[in-house]
């Protein structure tokens, strides 16, 4: 375990009823089906309630709530990514801006990231999904995290930047190593500087010879009418690789651990492919796993509870997606991609990946379920995340 940050006094600003006993990053139920705790909370707790726990924070449940904190900028700002102190030497652009700052540096990702972009990757996203995909439908079983999840994400985020595939095991160990959330600040900040590292020469290889890839093209954009400076793109390719790789692999996880406990579903989608759109959203919601984190610029009041400059909130934008008067199967809008000016730029990557993903899966793949041992495990924190699912998986005929 690294660091955790401490159980602070709670401030006198802070109503009692308003306090609870929840660590959102430590407790050892999250380990196992952190969704479920996280909706006990929602259940119990009021929907803007204060924890002491990780050096004190409130926590923000409910769509309206979430809409307002995540909106209100100028309140609410996104300058913090994590409770933990910053250990990268920059802010990420365009996720700890706030606007007016945020919007060119936005407009400009747009570009590079809109949905006739991304669906020109579709023949390499499909391509490796079926290197990766293939080979288990004669395996026993595999780590669905370790076999499918990360090493896809990664591909897809080092064919978008142009880094050669032949890397893929040394950007997956510095991925898995900087999103470790029981890393201490020192190893942080090791390993932070590894990928800036890395990604610094990429941007110095470019400069020199271009090539068909995002760091060439932001090179050449322009913001401000000036063009983008060295620092800026390396800000830009630090988030895209860390984002790419938790919004991706646990989306596709979370998807693979629900249906290996509904069978009729399994079977559903590959008689029909056609369907894993609707399911995809359906998966998304009831598995919205962000919880982005904001920093209080201002006093203000939020759902009846007073919220003090400097004091830091969690969006806990599973019960936006999950409202608890909302029907099974609702069809609300979900929060997977956030809301308001930093909903998630990668959000069309993000759904053709699953979508090529499922395709490729269900077409190959008989029926699977979990394995009795070991079981898998996941994690809470600002991503909750599944680090490992262990499969059995029974030979297509």
């Amino acid at each position: 375990m690294g660091e955790v940050l401490e159980t602070v006094r709670v401030p006198a600003h802070v109503p009692p009823e308003r306090v609870v006993d929840f660590d959102f990053k430590g407790c050892p139920s999250l380990g196992r089906d952190p969704h479920g705790l996280v909706r006990a909370a929602r259940d119990r707790f009021p929907a803007v309630c204060f924890t002491p726990r990780n050096g004190g924070h409130w926590l923000v449940y409910g769509s309206d709530n979430l809409h307002e904190v995540m909106k209100k900028t100028g309140v609410f700002s996104s300058c913090m990514v994590s409770l933990e102190p910053d250990s990268g030497p920059m802010r990420l652009i365009p996720l700890q801006l706030d606007p007016p700052d945020h919007t060119p540096y936005r407009h400009l990702l747009l570009k590079h990231f809109g949905l006739k972009e991304m669906r020109a990757l579709e023949p390499f996203i499909r391509t490796r999904a079926e290197q990766l995909i293939a080979p288990l439908a004669d395996a026993p079983g595999c780590d669905f995290v370790k076999a499918v999840a990360e090493p896809m994400a990664i591909s897809v985020f080092m064919e978008i930047m142009g880094l050669p595939l032949e890397r893929l095991a040394e950007f997956r160990a510095l991925a898995l190593g900087a999103l470790d959330p029981y890393a201490s600040l020192a190893q942080r900040e090791e390993l932070h500087g590894d990928i800036y590292r890395v990604i610094g020469e990429l941007i110095s290889e470019r400069a020199v010879s271009p090539r068909d890839d995002l760091v060439t093209r932001l090179l050449s954009e322009r913001i401000d009418g000036r063009r983008l400076r060295r620092d800026e793109v390396l800000a830009i390719g630090f988030l895209l690789f860390l984002a790419g790789l938790d919004t991706v692999t646990n989306a596709m996880t979370y998807g693979i651990r629900h249906m290996a406990d509904d069978m009729q579903l399994q079977a559903r989608l590959r008689d029909d492919l056609s369907a894993i759109p609707a399911v995809m959203d359906d998966l998304l919601r009831r598995y919205t796993f962000v919880n982005p984190v904001r920093l209080a610029t201002r006093d203000t009041v939020l759902d009846g509870a007073p919220i003090r400059a400097g004091d830091r909130l969690i969006c806990v934008l599973w019960s936006g997606s999950n409202p608890a008067e909302a029907a099974h199967g609702s069809t609300s809008r979900p929060f997977a991609f956030g809301s308001g000016p930093h909903t998630c730029l990668g959000m069309h990557l993000a759904r053709l990946e699953l979508r090529v993903m499922y395709e490729v899966w269900f077409s190959r793949i008989g029926p699977f379920w979990r394995a009795p041992e070991p079981p898998g495990a996941c994690r809470g924190g600002m991503i909750m995340a599944v680090s490992s699912f262990p499969l059995v998986i029974e030979p297509r005929e």
